[in-house]
């Protein structure tokens, strides 16, 4: 980690953070998903054309036998395929019958899938749409901090003239003290001289008058 004091150092490591973080940002905004150009369909509903008719002719109508000779031939002819006409009415009714019972079924897949693949659609839509959202948040990230940063850089530098406006009238107070203070000395050396120089008059003024007493007497 840079010395908190190199400012080259510390330049170079955020943008080097600043490449890293935009590179990132580059990877994440490719691996947006996207929503299928040909989504799929749902299947077709079940083909009913022919329901109706299946339910109509699945029994065998059997014609009434004639009188005579030719109604004999025709109740023995019946008796003998009568289990054919039986079986096959049977196998009518079940194949009539499965196919009533998965109408409805495939009804309601059909409605299912259809159902599950709006969801499916509309959940990939709001997917693709939040990672817009966030790779655009992402990228207001850096401006934001950035902005941040020069905040701080202008209270700093608010901070700073402030400090050296305070700092430039304690020095012009300590300058005008220290004048004072010389003014100050020189008026007491002056007052000292002064005194010296009184003392002297003084002395020499008695010195003249003891003199002066000395000759009278």
């Amino acid at each position: 980690m840079p010395h908190p004091d190199d400012l080259a150092a510390l330049k170079a490591e955020r943008d080097a953070a600043d490449r890293a973080y935009n590179e990132a940002l580059t990877r994440l905004d490719r691996a947006i998903q996207r929503l299928p150009p040909s989504f799929p369909e749902p299947p077709p509903a079940p083909d009913e054309h022919q329901i109706t008719s299946l339910n109509t002719l699945w029994k065998i109508d059997i014609a009434k036998v004639p009188a005579g000779v030719r109604g004999t031939i025709a109740t023995a002819v019946r008796r003998m395929v009568a289990p054919l006409f039986e079986q096959q009415q049977a196998f009518n009714s079940a194949v009539v019958d499965h196919l009533n019972r998965n109408v409805p079924v495939g009804r309601e897949t059909r409605a299912a899938v259809d159902s599950t693949l709006t969801v499916l659609r509309d959940t990939i839509a709001e997917l693709v749409n939040f990672q817009s959202v966030l790779v655009v948040y992402l990228q207001h990230i850096t401006p934001y901090v950035d902005t941040k940063d020069r905040d701080v850089a202008g209270l700093l530098r608010g901070l700073s003239a402030a400090i050296n406006s305070v700092a430039d009238e304690v020095l012009k107070r300590s300058e005008a003290m220290s004048a004072r203070d010389r003014r100050h000395e020189a008026r007491v050396a002056a007052l000292e001289f002064e005194l010296a120089a009184l003392r002297a008059r003084i002395e020499e003024l008695t010195q003249t008058v003891d003199a002066h007493r000395s000759s009278t007497t």
